[in-house]
């Protein structure tokens, strides 16, 4: 004879479920990383046993540290270049009146909306000493492209163009929310409209500049793919390099190496992340001296109004614009030199060769079958997760929302590495690491929080007197959840289905421990032709990216009013 349980009683074992599956799926993964920092052999093998050895040998090892000290100083050089141009952006497109505005804006965001490996592609056809721009520049002019390409300051230069946005969109919604009262105080003790801007506004960007440095400072310190493109040639190795060198390109992979590596760059990491939560405390404190009283009025630059946008449009020019150019070149020629014009030798010969290559080809649809399936179900696990966390009286919903939030704390190699070695205790058959799905699992995780950050704040816009509403009419918690919650939130699941769909298609960092001969994805087949070619087969794959990319946010801003620098 069963016995049922209690309605409120089912609700609370589901609650459970949900949070600890939630724990084990997105930081239990991270355990098996530290045991094998922390184990004499790897961890699918028998015996071994406890030891410190692994830790010893990384920090002894000279490469090592040179690697650290790499990866910090290219940080903070894409810190700093990131800062001047992103605060000096958000500023200057949003309080004041320089022309084409909206143009230079669209501009400046658009590497947001692109594999950041495209543009890296970009760099290498047309600035690098052998590429197109450069090349012509010399031959012609008596200029040349003043930084090199394959140097830590060069490397920080093409970084600048995907993190100057992240800057510009943090400090550009601290720009719109200061209220012009406190810039008309100053001018009524006689600052003149730009002094007031600067004296007034400037400073009142602190928290948000501080918040997005240390963002990009995090980003940039465990970036893989421009330094294994970049690097290569002079050497330069960083930290997440020095990882993939002695795994996955080592004739003999020291994996106990690589795996107290990886618990160091997930501290190290994790901290900066944790500091940067600190500081978004600091942004509501100033909350209190932003209203938003009156409508923001543009300062009038005068003359030099037109200076200004030039000199930004030139920037915009070479970060952005010529980049793109080179990829739409390099895909579409065979050759790409200034001795030749590019019309003379347009083929499709590069995308042909994708065609005709099964590895290549078979990348792409399995990159499809990884984002549209694994984006559709990360996105139906968001909105449970984020029903239980923030609209039921479940004791551990807190600690719900900063789980699903630890993926922003985990590096893409460590997130990788982490499901590598779940797998291999878990899985000792393979059978799940070399499927699509341990695959698409790891990519899921990594792009929590982004689908998370879309959604919540939609359902929290909900108010909770309809799900009262359809609780008191003899619904469940759950059936009132589903039926009012979730069905009025449908079109903020569309649109995180969007974004996870984008995250997970040009993702490459987490396969890199779990890609096989049978399940290639395209952005780690992008990623070994880049850092081994520079032919145009591997622009060619850009414009596929860049395609599909572009006509998934297009039918998401269609449809769903999506926008990608949400």
């Amino acid at each position: 004879m069963s016995i049922a349980l209690p309605a409120v009683r089912r609700v609370s074992v589901s609650h459970y479920a949900i949070w600890v599956g939630t724990l084990v799926v997105v930081v239990g993964p991270v355990v098996p990383i530290v045991l094998a920092s922390l184990w004499s052999t790897p961890l699918y093998r028998s015996g071994g046993h406890v030891t410190l050895a692994n830790f010893a040998d990384l920090l002894t090892d000279p490469a090592w540290w040179g690697a650290v000290g790499n990866s910090a100083v290219f940080a903070a050089l894409t810190t700093a270049l990131s800062l001047v141009l992103g605060v000096g952006s958000a500023v200057l497109l949003t309080r004041t009146n320089v022309p084409l505005r909206r143009t230079l804006t669209g501009v400046l965001i658009l590497p947001v909306m692109l594999p950041g490996l495209v543009l890296i592609v970009g760099w290498t056809a047309m600035w690098a000493p052998s590429g197109y721009v450069s090349s012509w520049l010399s031959l012609n002019t008596f200029l040349t492209f003043p930084v090199d390409l394959y140097s830590l300051p060069g490397m920080a230069l093409v970084a600048t163009t995907v993190a100057a946005p992240t800057v510009f969109l943090f400090c550009r919604s601290t720009v719109l929310a200061v209220d012009p009262a406190l810039e008309d105080a100053a001018r009524s003790a006689g600052a003149r409209p730009l002094r007031a801007l600067i004296s007034v506004t400037v400073p009142l960007l602190r928290p948000a500049v501080l918040n997005s440095a240390i963002l990009v400072f995090a980003v940039s310190f465990e970036v893989l793919g421009l330094p294994l493109i970049l690097g290569f040639s002079k050497d330069i190795t960083f930290v997440s390099t020095y990882l993939y060198r002695h795994w996955v390109t080592a004739s003999s992979p020291d994996q106990g190496l690589v795996s107290a590596g990886a618990v160091f760059l997930l501290i190290c990491v994790s901290g900066l992340l944790v500091a940067r939560n600190r500081l978004v405390g600091d942004v509501q404190r100033y909350t209190t001296v932003t209203g938003k009283a009156t409508a923001p009025r543009t300062v009038d630059l005068g003359r030099t109004r037109w200076a200004v946008a030039a000199g930004l449009a030139f920037v915009l020019g070479v970060l952005v614009v010529v980049p793109l150019g080179g990829v739409l070149l390099s895909a579409f020629t065979s050759i790409l030199t200034p001795l030749i014009t590019p019309w003379s030798v347009l083929t499709l010969d590069n995308f042909a060769a994708i065609a005709d290559n099964p590895i290549w080809s078979e990348s792409i649809v399995n990159s499809l079958l990884v984002a549209g399936v694994g984006g559709a179900l990360a996105t139906v696990a968001i909105a449970v997760i984020a029903v239980v966390a923030h609209r039921s009286e479940f004791r551990f919903r807190g600690s719900l929302q900063q789980i699903v939030l630890w993926p922003r704390m985990m590096p893409g190699l460590v997130t990788g590495m982490a499901f590598f070695w779940s797998f291999a205790v878990l899985d000792p058959s393979g059978a799940v690491r070399a499927s699509l799905w341990g695959i698409g699992l790891a990519f899921a995780v990594r792009s929590l929080a982004l689908g998370y950050g879309v959604f919540y704040p939609a359902l929290a816009a909900i108010g909770a007197d309809l799900d009262r509403a359809a609780r008191t009419s003899g619904a469940t918690w759950w059936q009132a959840s589903v039926s009012v919650a979730l069905r009025l939130s449908a079109p903020a699941m569309g649109a995180c289905f969007i974004l996870l769909f984008v995250s997970m298609l040009n993702d490459s960092d987490p396969a890199v421990f779990l890609v096989t001969d049978r399940t290639p994805v395209m952005g780690l087949t992008m990623l070994q032709l880049a850092a081994t070619s520079t032919g145009g087969a591997v622009a060619a794959f850009g414009v596929v990216q860049i395609a599909i990319t572009l006509a998934v946010l297009g039918a998401g801003r269609l449809f769903l009013g999506v926008r990608a620098h949400a």
